[in-house]
């Protein structure tokens, strides 16, 4: 069996691995980008012997045609993408274009749903399998298995068991592949149920401290690592907040972002909404990362607030900016 692979982040990378453990003949494509996931990959692609084809925007349709027509593939996968692939090419192959989402479909369909999945206090999310249509993430579902989400996962650890996950679907696709052209077991999403979410935007991404420690919690956890964290102000300044810890039965009277404690043996403690309190774990400041202890050594003091990134304004963006 012959299957062309058009995959963009090592996300991908361990179901590309494991189909070719099954012994599929596999070519791959790459977008022809510099972006640092794109150079990780091909060095992972290196470590099994494939040389990605670089795939260009522009003429993409008929690159991917010919591309077709010369290897002759049963299928092409595609283990993320960012960009659209002509309706007319998508048909070429016997058995069309495949995607595969790392979300539950149809509820979490566009380009970030693990971020949009843990901000949402999803406890389940899913590598879904689907037929690839003209609308992104439309098509109807091949296979689709469950991955729990931890309580306490971050973006980045959900992401490694996705990618982990997704690896042991590669028998079953497989033999599901050798079925004869039209004859695969789809079903239709239900449209009822579909939501598209966006590529989160800066406001997403700002830590609004006048709401319950949960959904604080989720939101720092769901920006770990990709964003490095969420915005927020300390002493007029941007930081991220990579790490926190809501504190069960601790409560306050304080106005949210107030320090409640900043010592040694709390550390440094945050009041939020609904009078719940947010200990602090890890930062970044211009000057580096900082646990919330290493805060205190900063002069951090008792009664000092922490604000909310306000989206606007060019001085603000270029602080933003500068904060790596």
């Amino acid at each position: 069996m012959r299957l062309a692979i058009i995959i963009s982040s090592p996300l991908g990378f361990p179901l590309l691995h494991a189909l070719i453990r099954t012994g599929a003949a596999v070519e791959v494509a790459v977008p022809a980008t510099n972006q640092p996931e794109i150079e990780e990959l091909v060095g992972q692609l290196a470590g099994v012997d494939l040389v990605p084809r670089r795939l260009v925007r522009a003429g993409l349709g008929e690159t991917l045609a010919d591309w077709i027509a010369e290897w002759q593939p049963s299928v092409v996968l595609v283990l993320t993408f960012p960009w659209r692939v002509p309706a007319r090419v998508l048909a070429l192959p016997p058995h069309g274009f495949l995607n595969v989402h790392f979300a539950a479909l149809p509820n979490y369909r566009g380009p970030a749903p693990l971020f949009w999945q843990l901000r949402n206090r999803e406890s389940v999310g899913a590598v879904t399998i689907h037929r690839m249509e003209a609308d992104f993430d439309t098509g109807a579902i091949l296979l689709e298995l469950p991955v729990p989400i931890g309580p306490d996962d971050t973006y980045g650890l959900h992401h490694t068991n996705l990618a982990n996950r997704a690896a042991t679907l590669a028998p079953q696709l497989v033999a599901l592949l050798q079925l004869p052209t039209g004859t695969l077991p789809m079903r239709a999403q239900p449209e009822a149920a579909a939501h598209y979410w966006p590529r989160p935007a800066l406001p997403d991404l700002c830590l609004q401290w006048d709401t319950p420690a949960a959904e604080c919690y989720a939101l720092v956890r769901a920006a770990n690592p990709w964003n490095r964290g969420v915005f927020a102000l300390l002493r007029g300044h941007p930081i991220r907040i990579l790490a926190v810890q809501p504190l069960p039965g601790v409560a306050h009277e304080h106005p949210p972002g107030t320090v409640l404690r900043a010592d040694a043996q709390a550390g440094v403690l945050v009041a939020c909404g609904s009078g719940e309190v947010l200990r602090l774990e890890m930062v970044l400041l211009a000057e580096g990362y900082f646990t919330g202890f290493q805060l205190i050594s900063l002069g951090l003091q008792v009664g000092e607030r922490l604000g909310t990134l306000p989206v606007a304004g060019a001085a603000m963006g270029r602080a933003v900016a500068a904060l790596v």
